[in-house]
């Protein structure tokens, strides 16, 4: 490179010392802005006592007006309404995510893989938590905190409670709805 120097606005010399490109095109080229965004909902109930596992709360998801949560009997899958009707004997949070539309397909898409799998609960590594942790994530979007695990890249062991907590952080939330209990 032959030695190239410019002078500055106050008059100082500068010396070209490399040159790297930055974008693949022009600046002057329009570049595309994806808009293309909906939503999901992530819904966090409080616990109950009298429920087996579900000392801890429970955990369910909302994609376009369908409700997808793991129980002990297996997957659970209902309308909003009905949902929302069947769990009001106690609190809950709804925690809005924004997403792409095609990680909004993605999301259900492996939710109903989970149904067809019919994979057995288990408290620590196929909960209603875990599961809707490990779909989050599966589009990036953290969903446990890293800091509490032996193995950070695995949202085994994940409660409710540290979802909402770590999801409610997310630059993705749009807004938290309360469903108080009836």
């Amino acid at each position: 490179m032959a030695d190239q120097t410019i002078k500055s606005p106050d008059g100082e010399t500068l010396r070209l010392v490399g040159k790297v490109k930055t974008t693949p095109h022009a600046d002057d080229l329009p570049k595309p802005i994806n808009t293309d965004s909906t939503t999901i909902e992530v819904i966090v109930s409080d616990g109950r006592l009298i429920s087996s596992g579900s000392q801890w709360g429970h955990v369910a998801i909302d994609v376009g007006g369908t409700v997808y949560g793991m129980a002990h009997k297996g997957y659970d899958k209902r309308a909003r309404t009905k949902y929302l009707a069947d769990n009001s004997y106690r609190d809950s949070l709804g925690v809005v995510l924004r997403v792409a539309q095609i990680e909004k397909e993605k999301i259900q898409q492996e939710l109903e893989r989970r149904i067809r799998a019919g994979t057995p609960y288990n408290l620590v590594s196929n909960s209603c938590s875990t599961n809707v942790a490990d779909v989050l994530e599966s589009i990036g979007i953290l969903a446990h905190d890293p800091r509490f695990l032996f193995a950070p890249a695995s949202t085994v062991g994940v409660s409710p409670k540290e979802l909402l907590i770590v999801i409610q952080r997310s630059k993705r939330a749009v807004k938290t709805n309360d469903y108080p209990r009836r």
